[in-house]
């Protein structure tokens, strides 16, 4: 049985099993999809920002969340100057607030924490690929647990890190507003400013201002037979000049979502999304921020009536600037 099977059949039964006692819970109006962005530890120095769904808070409603993810790499490859070595984990652990304002607006902050550390799941990993025969990439050919994250382009070192750090990454704010709300159709329009505070050499910033904009949109299937939510969002980040790489750095990114909800139980949904993006950076070596594709499998679990937890594994679908696997764990709760 494949893992994310494994996580799924867990989760229904996390999700099913206390429902007698939480009958008044529900996940009516948390039916966002995951929220999910590549943290690969070169691409996620820039604003490419996450789909957080197509219906606004109502107004003076606060929604505060914590946002844990895990993002296991291993990466060597040197294509003509461009050397990129990425073997390690990187963990975005981000606190989020957003806030309903009037009947059509919100707005938010979101404020991440990187830390760059050895690969505590190198062993896991590399059993689930010997268990089903899977190419390992070489993982086995180097010892577990290694921090190794360089990368070097015409003899210049951006970056060299090879024993755990912990920083402030980009600090993110952005605003929605409603433009359709409907019973089975919602569309939000918003946009999200990227503040340079973290540092290219630590791996937790690009150190320039980047600016997006996107639409966001949801499709309410309910009948007799069929009961889910269909998602879908595109958008384009404007990326401001950064210290990784200048000559090579695009000026435009754009970014696309598509995603299925489905509620099993008032308490439980099982969430499916394919999330995307073109090229970060114009370099030789595809390792270092390509266009990505990223596959996401998961659950959310209603706890009260006001909170919810999002468990979600994250696989690398197309590209190689794609961490190869991510966990994802999510506390939300609005008041």
């Amino acid at each position: 049985m494949s893992f994310a099977r494994q996580l799924l059949g867990t989760l229904m039964l996390i999700g099913v099993l206390p429902s007698a006692g939480h009958a008044k819970v529900s996940l009516q109006g948390h039916e966002g999809p995951l929220s999910v962005r590549n943290v690969n530890p070169v691409v996620q120095l820039y604003g490419i920002p996450r789909v957080l769904g197509a219906q606004v808070l109502s107004a003076g409603v606060s929604e505060m969340s914590f946002n844990l993810e895990v993002a296991n790499s291993f990466k060597l490859q040197t294509r003509q100057g461009v050397q990129a070595v990425l073997d390690g984990e990187t963990w975005v652990a981000s606190y989020q607030m957003r806030r309903g304002w009037g009947e059509r607006f919100e707005w938010g902050v979101e404020i991440p924490l990187i830390r760059h550390t050895g690969g505590i799941m190198d062993g896991p990993i590399d059993e689930f690929h010997s268990l089903f025969g899977f190419p390992d990439g070489n993982r086995s050919s180097v010892p577990r647990g290694r921090l190794d994250y360089q990368l070097v382009a015409d003899g210049l070192v951006y970056a060299d890190i090879d024993s755990s750090v912990s920083t402030l990454g980009d600090l993110r704010g952005f605003l929605g507003v409603q433009m359709i709300k409907a019973d089975q159709h919602h569309f939000m329009v918003r946009g999200q400013v990227k503040i340079p505070t973290g540092k290219v050499d630590k791996l937790s910033g690009s150190q320039g201002t980047d600016l997006s904009v996107w639409g966001e949109y949801q499709y309410n299937v309910q009948t007799r037979l069929l009961d889910f939510r269909l998602t879908a969002a595109a958008g384009v980040s404007r990326l401001g000049q950064g210290k990784l790489m200048p000559d090579q750095q695009e000026k435009w990114v754009g970014f696309g979502h598509l995603g299925v909800y489905f509620p099993v139980h008032a308490r439980f949904a099982v969430m499916a999304q394919v999330d995307a993006h073109t090229d970060v950076l114009d370099t030789s070596n595809p390792m270092v921020a390509q266009g990505g594709w990223l596959g996401s499998i998961g659950g959310r679990i209603g706890l009260t009536r006001k909170t919810w937890l999002d468990l979600a594994v994250v696989e690398d679908l197309y590209s190689e600037s794609a961490s190869d696997v991510v966990f994802q764990i999510k506390l939300g709760s609005r008041y």
